[in-house]
């Protein structure tokens, strides 16, 4: 199961923001980027069917996301978005069990498999410590594990990330993307992660959409996307790629 966009355009408050996107993605862990501005976070609300286009679709499994009902859509896919907010203080365990509500019958309690699978997941993300722990003094990198293991038990085949590291330390960034990665490469999932740190995309992604002013610039391997010439041209910056002993890349901008 993967994602078919075909001429997608989506205005915001009658701004057009997303222009003629075109994107066939089917599995792996796809990295979206590009300057602010570029369109990355509407793209991502779009595909989610959050947001409804302009004209143009998007398909998963052959069908049209705005003809897929909300618990359908959601045993789908799994959206973790920038902010997301509790308005009660729920336990870590409980926050996960809401994921299991897209299987369930209004106002049905959880189950014993419901229960197992949180703590499944709870466990794959590393945090089955703190399943009583309020969701209130939870660390940033505790929070952003409890949401992605919420997204993991409604159990769907594509999960969109939209900007899941963004103000973590190292530590945790590295320990988020380690973890969704190996999550990847273990279910078979298709996930696609909005990121702004480049160099976090080149080791972490296998494929790259590159976005620039709400159009695709280049879609493809990351090792055919993350090149001087391209990242100069869509940042208006000059680049330095450094190669360490390892093989890996590292990007920076040059200093002025």
């Amino acid at each position: 199961m993967g994602i078919l966009i075909r001429n997608l355009n989506c205005s915001i408050n009658d701004t057009p923001i997303l222009h003629d996107i075109s994107l066939d993605l089917a599995s792996g862990m796809v990295g979206v980027i590009g300057p602010n501005g570029a369109g990355k976070t509407t793209l991502l609300r779009t595909v989610s069917g959050y947001l409804k286009p302009e004209s143009g679709s998007v398909e998963i499994d052959g069908a049209d996301v705005r003809k897929i009902g909300v618990k359908a859509l959601a045993k789908k896919m799994a959206l973790v978005p920038q902010n997301y907010a509790l308005e009660y203080d729920f336990t870590v365990l409980e926050t996960v069990l809401m994921g299991r509500n897209p299987h369930k019958r209004t106002f049905e309690g959880d189950s014993p498999g419901d229960i197992r699978l949180a703590r499944e997941a709870l466990e794959k993300t590393g945090i089955a410590s703190l399943e009583n722990r309020t969701v209130i003094g939870l660390s940033g990198g505790e929070w952003q594990r409890m949401i992605i293991a919420r997204a993991l038990v409604q159990q769907s085949s594509i999960l969109l990330l939209d900007e899941p590291v963004s103000n973590l330390d190292i530590k945790h960034q590295v320990g988020i993307l380690s973890l969704v990665r190996d999550l990847v490469a273990g279910s078979g999932l298709l996930c696609v992660c909005v990121l702004h740190d480049l160099n976090l995309a080149s080791h972490y992604c296998d494929q790259i959409v590159l976005m620039e002013k709400g159009r695709i610039v280049k879609y493809g391997l990351t090792e055919n996307i993350l090149k001087k010439d391209i990242l100069e041209a869509v940042y208006d910056t000059k680049i330095c790629m450094i190669r360490a002993e390892d093989g890996s890349t590292y990007i920076l901008p040059e200093m002025q």
